[in-house]
This record gives C-alpha cells, structure tokens and sequence, in this order.
C-alpha cells in the first residue's frame, strides 16, 4: 500500500435523516454543546452564496500537497450528494489557489454539499454567486500544480481541526464546525436541548426579562475586585 498516495473509495455514510436534524440547528448552538472545540479556524470564511442558511453532510475527506489539486480533481470524480469535501492543503500554504469556476461548476453537478479549503480560490466574482458553500482562507490568481502526492479519505486537519472521513461537517454565515459520525447522535439531542433553552433566553432578552444574576455572581467567585474610582485618580 502507497502510505502517502492512496485513495479509499469508501467512508462511512451518516443516514440523510440524521443530516437533516442537524440542519435547523445553528453551528454556533452545536459548538457549545462541544465544549467549544470544534470550530475551524476563522481564515476558513464562506465565500459563496447558499440558498440555506445551514448545510450539512458528510466528509469526504482530502490530504494534498501544498498548492496542489490532483487528489481535488480525483475527489471531483468521487464526490456524492451529500458530501462535504474537505481539504487540508498541508497546513494552509497560500500562495496558489487550489480550485476554480469551472471545478467548482462540476462539483455542483454531483449533488455535493459543499467544499471547506485550508487555502485559497479563485475566479471569486462567479464563486460570489454559487449556490454551494464554499468555504476558502480567500483568493489568489495563481493557479495550482498537478502533481500529487495526496490521499483521499483519511484523517486529515483543516482549520485546525480533526476531520476523519464520514464526520459530519456543520456549515452556517459564523463558520464550520466538525461532528465526529461516532457522536453524532449523543450532540443532536444534546443540541436540540441547547438551542431550546437558547432561544427562551432570546426571548426573554428582547421582553427586557433577561436575569443577570449569574454575572454578579461569577465575578464574586473569581475574587475581581471591584474599585470605586477612576483608573487616573
């Protein structure tokens, strides 16, 4: 076996139904369910325009050289409706873009759910416009190479963090977040739970019956003292 150069034509696949209960809950709610570990790295920005305001689906996972696209294109030719693939691009090297307009216009055609890259695109002004998330570190004209060598559907990192093939990928306007498939039934009734109380606490937030107790009282426990006066005096 090619360690370094092989695809696995195969990953785990979550049921759609388990997608689509995830997919009216905000990335943000997820996340703190999560113990706020699991977002990726803000360089990592939606640069396209999704008819959903949440999307959800499965990694499919991508390890390439640097400012590579050979594994990309062969993800191309694999990806299903539903995946999201996600690309590591050896730590986030920007100096050439990893995929374009017309790349892009394929992906759209298998059904996929959308892309997440550690790097950068191109071809922004029709990328803007695209209904499929896209998510890139930002933009640079110079194209990439075709070399190799990669791997496709392995453990990777992007954004800083872990992704293994079939994880479920969280996508909303705040960012992407990554669900491990093997806890993905424990965080959905754990989010579902959070965001129930999170939008009682909104509510009572804008009838101006918000309670702020518990900040009076996690400032006593911290022992932050508190000093009548001015800073100058």
């Amino acid at each position: 076996m090619s360690i370094g150069n092989r695809v696995f034509l195969k990953k785990p696949e979550a049921p759609q139904e388990l997608l689509d209960a995830f997919s009216t809950i905000p990335a943000a709610n997820i996340a703190d369910t999560m113990g706020r570990l699991v977002g990726m790295h803000p360089r990592i920005k939606l640069q396209s325009a999704p008819q959903k305001p949440i999307t959800v689906g499965r990694a499919l996972t991508i390890k390439n050289c640097a400012g590579d696209n050979l594994m990309i294109h062969q993800a191309l030719n694999m990806a299903k409706p539903g995946d999201v693939l996600v690309v590591s691009n050896d730590g986030g090297e920007s100096y050439r873009s990893l995929m374009g307009e017309i790349m892009f216009t394929y992906l759209m055609g298998t059904g996929a759910a959308g892309i997440v890259f550690d790097g950068p695109i191109r071809d922004i002004d029709a990328v803007r416009e695209m209904k499929m998330p896209i998510y890139a570190t930002g933009t640079n004209p110079a194209g990439p190479y075709k070399e190799g060598p990669g791997e496709i559907n392995v453990p990777i990192s992007c954004g800083g963090i872990s992704v293994n093939p079939g994880d479920l990928i969280v996508m909303d306007a705040d960012g992407v977040i990554v669900i491990p498939l093997k806890d993905a039934e424990t965080v959905l009734k754990n989010a579902r739970a959070f965001q129930e109380k999170d939008e009682a606490k909104l509510k009572l937030t804008q009838e101006g019956r918000s309670n702020r107790d518990w900040v009076k009282k996690l400032v006593e426990q911290k022992q932050i003292e508190m000093i009548d006066a001015m800073y100058n005096e």
